[in-house]
């Protein structure tokens, strides 16, 4: 129950976030394209993501996790600056506390959930992954262990559900466009 709560009140914080960002945006074109090229760069990590992870069934080492540990957070990180860079100078504002929340909250909760149940299930082969490849920065050459599969548009759809997130993105980004041409 403590669980469903916390996911909870992390949605509502989220949505909140959000809106705020949306609110004290002050887009300009030329924010609003710098920030695309990140927003881009961040949703397409996560789509080619989304098309290689099996959860808690196989240790993805193909695709971007050849290169990055995290690719779906490498894309949120990215869709975070890229946001807070269209909203302009207030959001940079934003962009501090959310980096903020991000390294150091975010992220070391993430880790230390999921390297734990990743040993506990992959072992060995997890821990040779994770020390050779970065969770945030990618490598220039693939993992030499990588498995060379295919994207999986099955994955992408139905098991990891990225389109949603693919919609709440593009809300962002028509809220975006909304300040732009008619600020509120």
């Amino acid at each position: 129950m403590k669980t469903r709560h916390a996911k909870i009140l992390k949605t509502i914080g989220l949505i909140a976030a959000i809106l705020l960002a949306v609110f004290l945006a002050r887009p300009t074109v030329a924010t609003i394209l710098s920030g695309l090229v990140f927003v881009i760069i961040g949703e397409a990590a996560r789509c080619w993501a989304a098309g290689h992870l099996k959860r808690k069934k196989e240790l993805a080492t193909s695709g971007p996790y050849a290169y990055v540990r995290d690719p779906l957070y490498f894309g949120r990180l990215f869709l975070l600056i890229g946001f807070c860079i269209m909203g302009g100078p207030w959001c940079s504002l934003l962009l501090v506390v959310g980096l903020g929340i991000f390294f150091r909250s975010y992220m070391p909760r993430k880790y230390k959930k999921e390297m734990t149940w990743l040993t506990d299930i992959f072992g060995e082969e997890y821990t040779r992954y994770a020390a050779e490849v970065h969770s945030l920065i990618p490598r220039l050459t693939p993992y030499p262990h990588s498995a060379r599969l295919p994207w999986s548009p099955a994955l992408f759809w139905k098991e990891n559900r990225e389109q949603y997130f693919i919609l709440i993105v593009l809300g962002v980004f028509a809220g975006m466009l909304l300040k732009l041409y008619f600020p509120f």
